[in-house]
């Protein structure tokens, strides 16, 4: 067990500042100059509330270890950034406080007062006394801080991820977590509320290391240029944001419940940069799949090169690999009714049902999406709610079949394609679905508070294609 497998979020996410600060200065290592401006870059933890109240500003803080230490002469990778001997001392210190604490995880508040037990010829302890603040002020301040909040007891028993990202981010490895945290910090960077497709691709390629970052690189894509681009295509914001303020768009809401589905369906236990990268080429709508497309970089292109990279020879979302064909289906009908089928396999039901054919039109990117997604209707809810009214079977089936209730609904979205009845698309069987309040399908989306009447009027919205 390594010593990180203890720091919480929040914890985790100063390191990445930290190397990010390392980065900034064209240094080689993390040394504890630049994890002090990490712990007052992360914003809301203990250590950046203690260290705003005695006044200690991230600007004047930098100033005055540029003085001291000046810059690298050369850009440095995050590859080529260790720790320092000073830094891995004062981690040591910071499991050692959380221990003599009684608390269970490694937070903010303990790399303060490991870097404070670190003590005198530290060029962290150097720059703060030179702005007014001793070591010992610190540690008092922090102690009688922790002495003001709840006992580690009556705490949330799950630690945010990334910033205050809680849920499906505890599947989500290191990697992963630190894209989240550089996201979360190119919006700061623009003055945005919300983190966007454009930040998360920003993101990605800061990370440096993961296998979105390597994809990315080979693909040609640089940070300045794709920071230009953003800049260009939304500009900066009109005032400075608190990281408590921002937000995830639905859209990237979107892209990360696409990659935990994409992890499922590797086979992988976690959740990855590549599933990251793969969930945003899935998306395929946003401003970062727009970047990336002005720059001749298709979807399909960015999806090849990760699945080259995990040593996988597909290129396209992979769909369980069946050949089967679902009549006369559209091209986009196919593939949800395909998805469908995949989710079925998944819960190991011998069945393909309405509520399966509900998880493949989450799971496709066509109109029929957009409208499920633009009525907060989202994989990961719709999925728990399936399983809560058919749980997951034993396995070992051989055989997979069309319910009854899903055949008649397919009838009825041949009906629905243009009175023709010959060709069937996906908003076509969207429309069917909820034209069936009885089947489980509608069920799940009635228990989100998505009507039939809701659906027909979004549905009604869409441009004609």
């Amino acid at each position: 067990m390594g010593p990180f497998d203890r720091f919480n979020d929040r914890a985790k996410r100063v390191l990445a500042l930290a190397q990010d600060e390392a980065i900034r200065f064209n240094h080689n290592y993390i040394g504890t100059e630049h994890l002090i401006m990490g712990l007052i870059r992360e914003g809301e933890g203990t250590a950046a509330r203690v260290l705003d109240s005695l006044g200690v500003d991230l600007s004047s803080l930098r100033r005055t270890i540029d003085a001291m230490v000046g810059r690298g002469d050369a850009t440095k990778s995050p590859s080529e950034i260790t720790l320092s001997p000073q830094v891995k001392s004062v981690i040591n210190f910071a499991v050692d406080e959380a221990r003599k604490l009684g608390h269970s995880h490694v937070g903010t508040e303990h790399l303060l007062l490991g870097l404070v037990r670190e003590g005198d010829e530290t060029t962290a302890k150097k720059a703060l006394e030179s702005l007014g603040v001793t070591l010992e002020s610190i540690r008092h301040r922090v102690i009688a801080t922790l002495g003001q909040q709840h006992p580690p007891t009556a705490a949330p028993s799950a630690a945010p991820s990334a910033g205050g990202f809680a849920g499906p981010f505890d599947r989500f490895n290191d990697g992963a977590k630190r894209v989240l945290a550089l996201a979360q910090d190119e919006a700061i960077r623009f003055k945005h509320n919300y983190i966007g497709t454009e930040h998360l691709l920003l993101g990605l390629i800061r990370e440096g290391q993961g296998v979105a970052a390597r994809a990315l690189q080979k693909l040609g894509v640089d940070l300045a240029q794709a920071r230009t681009a953003v800049s260009f295509i939304i500009g900066q914001g009109d005032a400075p944001t608190a990281p408590s303020e921002i937000t995830l768009s639905p859209r990237t809401k979107k892209i990360v419940e696409l990659a935990i589905d994409e992890a499922r369906r590797l086979g992988h236990r976690h959740v990855g940069t590549e599933h990251m990268l793969l969930g945003l080429a899935r998306e395929g709508e946003g401003i970062a799949s727009g970047i990336l497309e002005s720059l001749g970089i298709t979807m399909a292109k960015v999806r090849e090169v990760v699945m080259e990279m995990l040593g996988l020879p597909e290129s396209a979302p992979p769909t369980r690999g069946t050949s089967r064909q679902y009549g006369a289906a559209s091209q986009s009908a196919n593939q949800v009714l395909l998805l469908a089928e995949d989710e079925a396999t998944a819960m190991r039901h011998n069945h393909i049902g309405t509520e399966h054919l509900l998880l493949g039109l989450l799971r496709m990117e066509p109109a029929s999406n957009r409208v499920l997604t633009d009525l907060g209707v989202t994989l990961e809810r719709a999925r728990a709610d399936v399983l809560k009214i058919v749980p997951a079977g034993p396995g070992g089936s051989s055989g997979m079949t069309m319910s009854p209730r899903l055949q008649a609904l397919i009838g009825y979205a041949k009906g629905f394609a243009d009175g023709a009845g010959t060709s069937y698309s996906a908003e076509t069987l969207l429309l069917a679905l909820v034209s069936d309040p009885a089947g489980v399908g509608a069920k799940v989306l009635e228990a989100m508070g998505v009507t039939a009447q809701k659906v027909r009027e979004a549905l009604e919205q869409l441009p004609p294609r």
